[in-house]
């Protein structure tokens, strides 16, 4: 399986910057190397409550959205805990897309200056996938949650969404997620949608749920270079050095972050 195109996602096009960014501390990396595996958190585990959330509108317009009448009023009175649900299987990577590394996301996502970046591409992330669970490749879009509606969602049918969309205010991150997207509702034949019949009352009842997902990767692929925050200490760039070095990827793959540079005058 591995990535696998998905008619509600939103793939980077050749538009797009083709390089990604994931900002991470040195445990994390050291983590990835010692493991070859990418690790995709729970949606609900992530700093935005807002993750997989509707925008207002939708309540106030869900007996239109919903196209199976016999599903309206179930969905009125379920919706909030079916998206609820739905978060807690659903997993993600997010990555930034620039054209370069970027001050915003090392002072955001870095709580030291021990702070390590990894450099892809869209194509060397999906390349280096190795796993078997469908992963689905989306750009974010950004949207005003008071008053914007969601246009791909169609109803219960429609569950991952809410998942590429996020509020104006996280519009810098630039963000392209992976997406694994795991339901554990069986679909109807009504052209392949969830309908409140594939539901029961215990689907919606709060158990236990994985923390995470951790996807094989390879390495070589995925990583074209290995930023070390501007902010860091020389120690920092060359104990990461000696960590490539030992899990095989080399020392070469630690490049110096153009943010170092002095002005030219």
């Amino acid at each position: 399986m591995g990535y696998t195109r998905h008619p509600s996602c939103n793939p980077p096009g050749t538009d797009d910057p083709d390089k990604i960014w994931r900002y991470m501390d040195f445990t994390q990396l050291v983590s990835l190397l010692e493991n070859d595996e990418l690790y995709f958190p729970r949606a609900d585990s992530l700093e935005d409550p807002f993750e997989g959330s509707l925008p207002v509108s939708h309540k106030n317009n869900v007996r239109e959205e919903i196209f199976n009448e016999k599903s309206v009023n179930w969905a009125v009175q379920h919706l909030p805990k079916f998206r609820k649900i739905c978060r807690k299987f659903t997993f993600l990577s997010c990555w930034h897309m620039n054209r370069g590394e970027s001050a915003a996301m090392w002072d955001i996502y870095l709580k030291s200056n021990q702070g390590i970046c990894i450099q892809s591409t869209i194509d060397d992330l999906i390349e280096g996938l190795n796993t078997e669970y469908n992963v689905y490749l989306s750009k974010v879009k950004y949207i005003d949650y008071t008053d914007a509606k969601i246009p791909g969602w169609t109803g219960l049918g429609d569950t991952i969404s809410p998942f590429i969309y996020k509020r104006e205010s996280f519009k810098h991150e630039s963000e392209v997620r992976a997406i694994i997207h795991e339901l554990p509702w069986h679909y109807s034949d009504e052209g392949g949608k969830i309908t409140s019949e594939d539901i029961g009352d215990e689907d919606l009842e709060e158990g236990d749920y994985e923390s995470g997902k951790t996807v094989d990767v390879d390495l070589d692929r995925l990583i074209n270079s290995i930023r070390v925050s501007p902010q860091a200490q020389p120690w920092v760039a060359e104990l990461t050095e000696d960590v490539c070095e030992t899990y095989g990827l080399g020392a070469d793959f630690v490049v110096d972050s153009p943010m170092e540079r002095e002005p030219y005058h």
